[in-house]
């Protein structure tokens, strides 16, 4: 009965192996972009009653403090959905490690157009560190101009306000709403073979 149990012992997967299994990266990438929904839906309608209920003075704006972590936990969540995918394609960890997604775009043999390109890179720096840092590694004025400026060109959109003036106005674009990222989460979970 031990010998049996020592050959079952010996000849299941190490833990790592077990955690490494694809289907433990798309449940990570799942867990997150639910996390990330629930932070969506806190900076909603009921965003000063979640603020009071947490402790929070009157005048705390979720959807002001959260924003960026949202971004963070929604770029986290498409990094590890394509990492799924790499896992269940045969690659090793090691072998796409890094949060670079133009990396793991290249892995996975998808183009990027200029637009997905900069989504992405909006992504990207949300979860390296503008959703947790106030400023990125090796700080710089440029660094964090160039973060704003494509923040910006992702999160807003100009409005056009009758005749042309010195004023320019933009209004949300809407291209990280909750919407916009779950059908982006999903083209790439449709990658992974629920098989």
């Amino acid at each position: 009965m031990e010998d049996e149990y020592e050959g079952w012992l010996a000849s299941r997967p190490t833990l790592v192996e077990d955690r490494s299994h694809p289907n433990h990266w798309r449940n990570r990438a799942a867990d997150l972009k639910a996390s990330a929904g629930a932070l969506w839906h806190a900076m909603g309608a009921q965003d000063a009653a979640i603020a009071a209920e947490l402790g929070y003075a009157p005048g705390y704006r979720m959807s002001v403090a959260c924003w960026p972590v949202y971004h963070m936990l929604c770029g986290l969540s498409l990094e590890l959905i394509m990492k799924a995918v790499l896992a269940q394609r045969g690659l090793a960890p090691d072998e796409f490690k890094g949060h670079k997604f133009a990396n793991l775009h290249r892995l996975l043999d998808l183009p990027l157009n200029k637009e997905n390109a900069k989504l992405m890179a909006f992504y990207q720096d949300a979860l390296v560190w503008a959703g947790r840092y106030p400023t990125p590694l090796d700080a710089t004025d440029e660094k964090l101009m160039s973060h704003y400026e494509l923040a910006s060109d992702i999160l807003t959109k100009p409005i056009e306000m009758g005749q042309p003036g010195l004023l320019k106005f933009k209004v949300s674009s809407g291209a990280t709403d909750w919407e916009q990222f779950t059908a982006l989460w999903g083209s790439y979970a449709a990658l992974f073979s629920e098989a």
